[in-house]
């Protein structure tokens, strides 16, 4: 399995996806990856001067390296690339819930379902369902986070919050907390700030 298969998989375990990585989001991890790292991390000897490769080299510095996974652009770059792949269409998340392709236009311009625009189309990032429903009360939180980014709108949904506690004491993320059918308002609350 490769390196982006694995990333793939651990980003779905992580985030309590039930399905296996479809391979449309194998193929946009590898596609994101590569230009992210042919664009971002080309090799730092043709960027530096002689003199400087010398002095780096001279304290160890290898400047050939390029960097590994634990990289935040390049874990970033992943991490949008499977939201974009798992994402749905308007007509998808339509037919999910039973409405009209317009009720789902209206509701992402109500900023009440979360939606990416990406090359004139609209992603509808998966978390925000629960089977053909959307999660309870979804709307009121994501409304608030509009003015984020994808990736940022999902880490935070997805980790555990010390404000967030279950009755056994134990912490929460904020889809748990709305799919157990808690209250919104608790959520409004601790809301990052775009």
């Amino acid at each position: 399995m490769s390196t982006v298969e694995e990333v793939g998989r651990h980003y779905f375990q992580q985030h309590g996806l039930r399905a296996q990585p479809p391979e449309a989001l194998n193929s946009a991890l590898k596609e994101a990856i590569g230009r992210l790292e042919a664009s971002v991390y080309g090799p730092a000897r043709s960027e530096l001067t002689a003199a400087e490769v010398a002095m780096l080299e001279r304290a160890g510095a290898d400047v050939d390296a390029r960097p590994g996974e634990t990289d935040p652009v390049l874990r970033y770059a992943t991490e949008f690339a499977a939201i974009l792949a798992t994402s749905l269409t308007p007509a998808a998340v339509a037919r999910l819930l039973g409405v009209t392709p317009v009720r789902v236009r209206q509701l992402v311009r109500q900023r009440t379902l979360y939606a990416i625009r990406v090359d004139g189309r609209w992603h509808v990032p998966i978390f925000q369902f629960d089977g053909s429903a959307l999660i309870p009360n979804i709307g009121q939180v994501t409304e608030r986070l509009a003015e984020l980014d994808p990736v940022s709108v999902m880490r935070w949904y997805t980790t555990a919050d010390p404000e967030l506690e279950d009755n056994s004491g134990n912490l929460m993320t904020p889809l748990e907390w709305l799919k157990s059918g808690r209250n919104a308002r608790t959520l409004i609350k601790i809301v990052p700030n775009a």
